[in-house]
């Protein structure tokens, strides 16, 4: 593989780390939050919820203070259009929250707009159910021709991936999880998904291995207009002019509110 092709293909994610909520004793004040998630914490039912919440966004407020070298006090969130949360001042400052129960995932990086997704390993019973609503034609026949025990960990892992990417992009699913594919292996591509008469090109890989969980990081490398892609003979993939030609722009505002794909804990 040549040294174009292997950044063509990588991840700017320099901090990319787990953490364990129910053991996260390095907890600051809750004065930490903003105002706006101390009350979504105050608005969970049950107490661990509320545990779990409040630890993975401290635990991303401290790694975003460590990567920045900004103090607690300077860093603003805010959210775009669809909910997508960014820092306030710092453009280039990219990063991606997700938990799965009690295990939460960081990715902080400094290029293109980050997407993370973690699922823990569980039974998925009705995950070829799932799959049809979800995962592509290809997609879904991979799974159903995998052995029985092995359908489980390649679901959540190809659920991930779609997460990832639609994370990234930050439109939820106005853009169908269908429309791209992603696979059942937990490996390095590019990903082309078309939005809004565009084409948008990620990157997608897993996160760091562990035995209880799957992951994946995708980060939105490049944007094309539609007509130039087709226009243009021998395009090439993801990468070819290094990073994204005129920088990742979101698609036009759309009127319906981003939805997330859910699966039972």
């Amino acid at each position: 593989m040549t040294a174009s092709s292997l950044y063509a293909l990588s991840i700017d994610a320099p901090v990319c780390r787990y953490v364990d909520l129910d053991s996260f004793t390095d907890l600051p004040s809750e004065d930490l939050l903003s105002e706006e998630e101390r009350a979504r914490a105050d608005g969970f039912r049950f107490e661990l919820d509320r545990q779990r919440y409040v630890a993975s966004h401290v635990a991303l407020r401290q790694a975003l203070s460590e990567y920045t070298g900004l103090h607690h006090a300077e860093l603003h969130l805010s959210k775009g259009s669809f909910g997508k949360p960014s820092l306030t001042g710092h453009a280039r400052t990219q990063f991606s929250l997700s938990h799965s129960q009690g295990l939460a995932l960081i990715a902080i990086g400094g290029r293109g707009p980050l997407g993370a997704d973690i699922e823990l390993l569980r039974p998925v019973p009705d995950a070829a159910i799932l799959a049809a609503e979800h995962f592509t034609r290809r997609e879904q026949e991979a799974l159903a021709a995998l052995p029985a025990q092995e359908r489980d960990r390649a679901f959540l892992t190809c659920w991930t991936r779609k997460e990832a990417c639609l994370k990234a992009i930050g439109v939820g699913l106005l853009v169908s999880s269908q429309s791209f594919e992603v696979g059942l292996e937990a490996d390095c591509r590019s990903v082309e998904l078309s939005v809004a008469g565009r084409i948008l090109w990620l990157v997608l890989g897993p996160a760091p291995a562990r035995l209880d969980c799957v992951g994946a990081i995708a980060e939105w490398r490049q944007t094309e207009a539609r007509a130039n892609r087709l226009g243009a003979a021998g395009s090439g993939d993801a990468g070819d002019t290094g990073g994204y030609a005129n920088g990742p722009s979101l698609p036009p505002k759309a009127g319906a509110p981003a939805r997330s794909m859910e699966i039972a804990p």
